[in-house]
């Protein structure tokens, strides 16, 4: 399993876990509150979790441009995106997945 593998199932598992939770931050992947008092973006929170901090090389840059940058360029970089994209606009993680899953 790869490390992107690996990111997505850990996304999947913390919108399964808190699916109400909305992050409230401006696009960071370790800074801004959540709905639940937790930090970072779904992504950022996800990345931490798997000790893969790629946002620290550019800490403003998209999932996509991160990913990209790690070599990665298959359909799970588009499903990360749209995971982004969502939760970027407000909306429960739950619904960022099911949106990403469509």
């Amino acid at each position: 399993m790869d490390d992107l593998e690996r990111l997505v199932l850990e996304v999947r598992k913390i919108a399964t876990e808190r699916p109400d939770v909305v992050y409230l931050g401006n696009c960071y992947y370790d800074s801004g509150e959540c709905t639940d008092g937790s930090v970072g973006c779904l992504l950022g929170q996800a990345l931490q979790a798997i000790d893969w901090p790629i946002y620290e090389r550019n800490p403003q840059g998209s999932i996509v441009y991160l990913l990209f940058n790690e070599g990665y360029t298959d359909d799970r970089v588009i499903w990360c995106r749209d995971v982004q994209t969502k939760q970027d606009s407000s909306r429960e993680w739950a619904g960022c997945v099911k949106y990403a899953d469509s």
